[in-house]
């Protein structure tokens, strides 16, 4: 007796390996979607990183809108600064972005005329 087609294991081994990482199918009903926005991929980064990757800090970070909230505000300050072009300016001064953003107002806007004026652009 000869072994066919018909009689060969009924997986092959691009079947296993797709079963290998493919997601788990007993996920719960109301689970997070894949995607965040870019707002919320930030906020869940830099909360990340706060905690240091740790696995049961990050389930709480999922499941506590009021984690989620503060985070998202640090976000939006954060991209705000990432846009505005005071990054250059403190970044020619050596300033860290961290201690740009708690600096006072009327020290930024001294290291920008400063900056300004090294880069001949004031007036």
């Amino acid at each position: 007796m000869t072994t066919t087609h018909r009689h060969a294991a009924p997986w092959t081994l691009t079947r296993y390996i797709a079963d290998l990482f493919s997601p788990p199918t007993n996920l719960p009903r109301n689970a997070r979607p894949a995607l965040l926005t870019g707002r919320e991929a930030v906020a869940r980064a830099l909360y990340s990183e706060k905690v240091q990757n740790s696995r049961l800090d990050m389930l709480d970070y999922d499941s506590s809108p009021r984690l989620q909230a503060a985070w998202l505000a640090e976000a939006d300050r954060r991209i705000e600064h990432a846009a505005s072009p005071d990054r250059h300016v403190a970044a020619h001064h050596g300033i860290s972005d961290t201690d740009w953003i708690h600096m006072p107002s009327l020290a930024k806007r001294d290291y920008r005329e400063a900056f300004y004026q090294d880069k001949g652009l004031a007036s």
